[in-house]
């Protein structure tokens, strides 16, 4: 049985992008990217829990020195660019080399990092989510039956890239120019989506299968605006310049029946060990919006910085990861 002190080293492998290199722009893939200083409080985080955390900033380097690492624990933190296969490349590795590595494998990283797959996940387990359709080239008879307004996102990327107030649109023509500028600038299909008012809310959850080791939730909130995102949308500038919008303890907030839901979509994803589910809260209903397993790992990002309300602060949190990776492992592949 593996324990964490069965391990003297872990490897981290993260993009390690240094965001002063340019100033990136809201069509940038560079967004998405883990930035060199969240990488070194991530690896900082992990000394305090291992002997040696070494670090490779691709996964070519790492895929050449892999056979260094049979006997230590790998944590993906690699976002890549352009394939939209990207996320799914490291937990691939892992498993073709027999290796221990922690969060999502390349199924769930597959499922979770498309929007439109993702949300069928979601009706498989009775979670509510927009109507919405795909469309695929802006030279489609492109009709909407549904309510407007809508929003215009890409169906691949996350860190709202290519998101900003004018995603929203109130007619058909409106959502057509920003249906031709997302797949202009991103080459991929875009979705367009009903936009549901209410209370952001995101919901964190740490285990594996049914076994729950614990959830959370934040609201992110206007300060001077409580009603802000009935009519707008967490933007790429609001988490560059608004500082009005921060996170609030919102377990009060999900009721029983919810989490009933949202633990059994988490288990149907088998090897995902912990995620963030955004979504909104309207008229007592939880609608999700994205299932975000490749959450920034940030000390005070909005994954780690909600499991502070349940009492738990970096280190732990953490070390959760890493007994919780090892728990599903000794279960499910004992004689390995």
């Amino acid at each position: 049985m593996y324990t964490l002190n069965s391990f003297k080293r872990l490897v981290i492998i993260a993009d390690n992008y240094d965001p002063n290199t340019e100033n990136p722009a809201i069509f940038s893939r560079n967004i998405n990217r883990a930035t060199s200083k969240n990488v070194n409080l991530l690896k900082e985080g992990f000394e305090q829990l291992f002997d040696e955390v070494i670090v490779y900033d691709n996964q070519s380097t790492f895929l050449a020195k892999v056979k260094n690492h049979k006997n230590d624990i790998i944590f993906p933190y690699w976002y890549g660019h352009t394939s939209r296969n990207r996320q799914a490349q490291v937990p691939s590795i892992c498993e073709i080399e027999n290796l221990i590595y922690i969060g999502a494998d390349t199924y769930s990283n597959i499922i979770c990092c498309d929007k439109v797959l993702s949300k069928d996940i979601c009706r498989l387990n009775g979670v509510k989510f927009p109507r919405f359709q795909v469309i695929q080239s802006i030279k489609e008879n492109i009709k909407w039956e549904y309510n407007f307004p809508v929003i215009i996102k890409p169906i691949y990327e996350g860190s709202s890239m290519g998101i900003s107030q004018d995603s929203i649109q109130y007619d058909l023509e409106g959502a057509k120019r920003q249906i031709s500028l997302i797949i202009d600038s991103f080459n991929q299909p875009v979705l367009m989506e009903e936009f549901i008012p209410g209370k952001e809310v995101s919901i964190a959850i740490v285990g594996w299968e049914d076994n729950i080791k614990t959830w959370s939730a934040a609201e992110r909130s206007h300060e001077e605006d409580e009603n802000f995102f009935d009519e707008n949308v967490y933007s790429y500038d609001e988490k560059r310049l608004n500082n009005n919008i921060v996170l609030k303890d919102a377990r009060h907030m999900v009721t029983q029946e919810i989490l009933d839901k949202l633990f059994k979509l988490f288990n149907w994803l088998d090897k995902v060990e912990y995620i963030r589910i955004d979504g909104k809260i309207w008229n007592g209903e939880f609608w999700c919006i994205e299932l975000t397993n490749d959450t920034s790992m940030h000390p005070n990002g909005s994954f780690f910085g909600q499991l502070k309300y349940v009492g738990l602060d970096f280190k732990s949190s953490l070390e959760l990861l890493v007994n919780n990776c090892l728990e599903r492992y000794n279960n499910q592949l004992p004689n390995q």
